[in-house]
């Protein structure tokens, strides 16, 4: 008997190979056409090429980028993640300039597959501790 890949695989796939591993290639087939994004930040794509966008960036901007999956859970066609980000910030990130500092910020997601792909996305991130970490804030 095969065992069905669930969205919770599809989920730690992305975040493992994407996310982590910087393989933008794969966002194609695991993010759907119509993908939107409830929580994008100001100046960040809602959409498919907003993702990409969001992940060429942040492995651009953060060197030796590790992402650790704490949780993930699904429910149905929802998928919750809890993750821990560690890099150095070596290039720009969001108009805030590189600060060469180690930094490590969380971010919670909820995500809705359709198709077998990334629908829709929620999201939570620890950005005020990333904004000090950086020197943005003091």
């Amino acid at each position: 008997m095969v065992e069905r890949e669930t969205h919770v695989d599809r989920m730690r796939f992305f975040v493992e190979q994407v996310q982590h591993g910087g393989r933008f290639e794969l966002i194609d087939t695991l993010v759907h056409a119509d993908y939107h994004n409830h929580t994008a930040e100001p100046g960040q794509g809602k959409d498919r090429e907003g993702v990409r966008a969001t992940m060429v960036a942040m492995h651009a901007a953060f060197s030796d980028l590790t992402v650790q999956i704490l949780h993930c859970v699904g429910d149905g066609d929802l998928v919750a993640t809890h993750k821990r980000f560690r890099a150095r910030h070596t290039g720009p990130w969001f108009n805030v300039p590189p600060s060469g500092s180690q930094v490590e910020f969380r971010v919670m997601d909820l995500v809705r597959y359709r198709d077998g792909q990334m629908a829709e996305h929620w999201a939570v991130a620890d950005a005020l501790s990333l904004l000090r970490q950086t020197g943005a804030l003091t």
